[in-house]
């Protein structure tokens, strides 16, 4: 009789056992999924904040350079609101680059860096500190390569299933002037309508 008592008392405990054990296991891997999915939208929150900001810098600093050559802006600014706007830019990437480097990927942050590096070119050049057209357009394409790699970084850290990017087809003719001496090039090779 004891025997039998303490054969189910045995099982009763080793079942309990096994049952808390697997409820602790359960619930420890919804806890992990939950955190996981948490930090993921603050990063992709952060990595947009940062490359959203960095970008409108760039091109602010390009409306700067043209209106520092003569060219009138389109909306109006004023080389001084320009300025005093970059400056204002400036100030908030510092702060979007700070997040990215508590939450981003040691490879994202590698980019970042190299990102910010640019980014300073190109207010030097939107402050008159360098100069010079064919480096101007060295800076700019150095600019979107490197936006595209750190959104590539971002997309791998955030385990998008394709986390490359197709590299678009007017990649190396992509300024205006550039564009526009292509779709001639096209239009020359249609017959006449």
């Amino acid at each position: 009789m004891w025997s039998q008592l303490l054969g189910t008392l045995g099982g009763v405990v080793i079942g309990g056992g096994i049952t808390f054990l697997a409820s602790y296991v359960n619930e420890r891997s919804k806890w992990n999924r939950s955190q996981a999915a948490r930090w993921d939208e603050r990063r992709l929150q952060v990595y947009s904040e940062f490359l959203i900001v960095t970008r409108g810098m760039h091109t602010l600093a390009a409306r700067v350079v043209r209106i520092r050559a003569g060219e009138a802006d389109p909306h109006g600014m004023s080389l001084q609101e320009g300025v005093v706007q970059l400056g204002e830019l400036e100030r908030e990437r510092i702060q979007r680059w700070q997040e990215v480097q508590l939450l981003g990927s040691p490879k994202a942050v590698a980019i970042g860096d190299e990102l910010n590096r640019c980014t300073w070119t190109l207010e030097w050049f939107a402050y008159g500190e360098l100069a010079g057209d064919a480096d101007w357009l060295l800076i700019v394409r150095e600019a979107y390569r490197l936006r595209k790699e750190l959104s590539i970084a971002t997309r791998e850290d955030l385990g998008v299933a394709e986390a490359s990017i197709a590299v678009p087809a007017w990649r190396d003719a992509w300024t205006p002037h550039d564009h526009m001496i292509e779709v001639r090039r096209r239009a020359q090779s249609l017959p006449p309508s």
